[in-house]
């Protein structure tokens, strides 16, 4: 296993492996010592979505952990060009073990799925808490859709940085993008004949069309759940004019529920934090009385 390595006084990385070979790169904010915070990215991110949130959480005394899960950003590609949503779960339970001591997990979309069904299902990996952002048992299969189009759009990749922004800001017309270059630096690899492809692996496209299957799961996951949740949604109603969150609230009696506009967890840093930190202050001092 290959050594922490400081970036600075306050940033550290290692590389850990997966039972089946795979190469995960983590990132630590803050003292080694500090309660653990496991920041978990969504589909098609990397632990950069993450940088700001580690950095601010690190100044309130935790140490925030983030990782890429493979075929993201800078771990590992799976060999055979197979992804299966038990392989991401294989993941998050060994970045979880290699850690001096039970977290908290903030886990968006993607990586707040895969910490749900994690606690949820054998061999059960244990947490202190989970904060889970923008998701539900449910989705609207024309979202899934719609991003996996545009992520098969531009095989041969973009000429520059500048135009794989406009296309993106084109299919994402309400995020605020503006100012976003040095964030979509952190999600773009540069081949060798100097085009710049997105820098998740293609072949996990057919899991995300997969992912209507996890419903039944998650459900189930959902009236498991015995640990203090807070699940963090944008406040916006599916086309039923339901909030999908909504379902996991009749299913257990340890979740409380929050809205944050316009993505916070990705735009607002200000308001996310104001808005978890709180829950994060009542685990830690619940710890202190343990």
């Amino acid at each position: 296993m290959e050594a922490v390595r400081n970036l600075n006084d306050d940033i550290r990385r290692r590389q850990i492996w997966t039972d089946d070979g795979i190469r995960l790169s983590l990132r630590y904010f803050g003292h080694d010592r500090a309660p653990c915070v496991v920041l978990a990215h969504g589909f098609g991110q990397t632990q950069y979505a993450w940088a700001e949130i580690g950095r601010r959480l690190s100044a309130r005394g935790w140490q925030a952990v983030s990782y890429d899960a493979r075929g993201h950003g800078e771990s590992d590609r799976a060999p055979s060009g197979e992804y299966d949503f038990e392989h991401f779960i294989e993941d998050f339970r060994r970045v979880c073990a290699s850690l001096p001591n039970l977290p908290v997990v903030v886990g968006a979309s993607m990586g707040g799925l895969t910490a749900l069904l994690g606690h949820s299902e054998k061999p059960k990996v244990d947490v202190r808490a989970l904060v889970l952002v923008d998701i539900a048992p449910s989705w609207d299969e024309r979202g899934v859709e719609a991003m996996s189009a545009f992520a098969r759009q531009h095989p041969e990749g973009f000429a520059s940085q500048e135009d794989a922004l406009e296309q993106l800001a084109a299919f994402l017309p309400h995020r605020r993008l503006v100012g976003n270059r040095r964030e979509l630096s952190t999600n773009l690899r540069q081949t060798e004949n100097g085009r710049w492809h997105w820098h998740w692996d293609p072949a996990m496209l057919a899991l995300a069309e997969r992912a209507g299957n996890l419903r039944t799961r998650l459900k189930s996951a959902g009236r498991r759940l015995k640990v203090p949740t807070l699940i963090v949604g944008s406040g916006q109603a599916d086309a039923g004019g339901a909030d999908p969150a909504s379902e996991f609230f009749k299913q257990a009696g340890t979740i409380r529920h929050t809205t944050v506009p316009d993505n916070a967890s990705g735009d607002q840093h200000d308001r996310f934090l104001a808005t978890v930190t709180p829950f994060l202050q009542s685990i830690s001092s619940q710890g202190d009385r343990d």
